[in-house]
C-alpha cells in the first residue's frame, strides 16, 4: 500500500468513507514512497488522518506551497493541500478505467442504493465491498448475455467460497446446494439474493446447511448426526 488511490481503496475496505479523510504532508517521511505509515507494510488504515511525501508524484503541484514560510497561514495551507489531494484521487482512480468497469461501478452504486431493486439493497449493503464489485460484475454478464447456470454458481461461490453445487442427473433443472456454514439469518439473506438475482427461472434448488447429504460409498458424507437425508 503506498500510493494515494491504494490507501483510499484499503481505507473503504476498513469501511471509511473518503469524507473522512484528510490528507497532509507527512513532517518524517522516506523519499522512496508516496505513503508515510510508521510500518511501511502496513496494511490496515486506522487513522482518518493520511500523511504523505507530497513530493514523491506531486512535486510540480506541491513544491511551491511546501517551500513557503512553515508560519504563513498553516491553516489555509493545510486544507488546500487535502483539497487538492481529494482532487488528484478522483484522477487516480479514473485513471485507465475501461467502459465496463464504469459500468460495473455505476452498478455496484445503484445496488447499494435501492435504485437497481428495492428490496435486495439492505442485503447487499451488508456483502464486503470486494464481493460486491464481483458480484456487480455477474450482473453486468447477466444483462449482457442472459442469465445461465454458470453465473448462478459464480454468485454462490463468491459468497460462499466453500459451497458445492450439485445437478440432478435424472433431472438437470434441479440443483442440490451444500453450505458447511450455519444457517444465520444474514447467510439465509445472502442465499436468497443470490436465487432471485441469477437463479434462471426454469430451475429447483433445494439447500443443505451445515451437514452435508448422505452419498452412499462416500465415507465423508455418511457420518452418524452428521449428514442429512435427501
Amino acid at each position: 500500500m503506498n500510493f494515494l488511490w491504494d490507501i483510499f481503496l484499503r481505507a473503504q475496505s476498513c469501511k471509511k468513507k473518503e469524507e473522512e479523510l484528510f490528507f497532509l504532508q507527512a513532517i518524517e517521511y522516506s523519499p522512496f514512497y508516496e505513503q508515510a505509515f510508521n510500518c511501511i507494510n502496513e496494511v490496515n488504515v486506522e487513522n482518518n488522518e493520511i500523511e504523505l511525501n507530497l513530493l514523491y508524484r506531486f512535486t510540480d503541484i506541491f513544491q511551491d506551497i511546501l517551500a513557503e514560510e512553515e508560519n504563513e497561514f498553516p491553516e489555509f495551507k493545510k486544507y488546500i493541500i487535502d483539497a487538492v489531494l481529494h482532487i488528484l484521487l478522483y484522477t487516480d482512480l479514473r485513471h485507465g478505467l475501461s467502459t465496463r468497469e464504469i459500468y460495473i461501478r455505476k452498478l455496484t452504486e445503484e445496488l447499494l442504493n435501492g435504485t437497481f431493486w428495492m428490496d435486495i439493497a439492505e442485503i447487499f449493503r451488508l456483502i464486503p465491498l470486494q464481493k460486491q464489485n464481483r458480484l456487480a460484475t455477474l450482473v453486468l454478464t447477466q444483462m449482457q448475455t442472459g442469465s445461465s447456470l454458470l453465473i448462478f454458481r459464480r454468485s454462490i461461490l463468491i459468497l460462499f467460497p466453500h459451497a458445492i453445487l450439485y445437478q440432478v442427473k435424472a433431472d438437470r433443472k434441479k440443483l442440490l446446494l451444500y453450505l458447511p456454514d450455519k444457517p444465520e439469518e444474514r447467510k439465509k439473506n445472502m442465499i436468497q439474493l443470490a436465487q432471485d438475482m441469477f437463479l434462471p427461472l426454469s430451475y429447483n434448488i433445494r439447500i443443505f446447511w451445515e451437514h452435508h447429504f448422505g452419498i452412499i460409498g462416500v465415507e465423508g458424507t455418511m457420518k452418524v448426526d452428521e449428514l442429512s437425508i435427501y
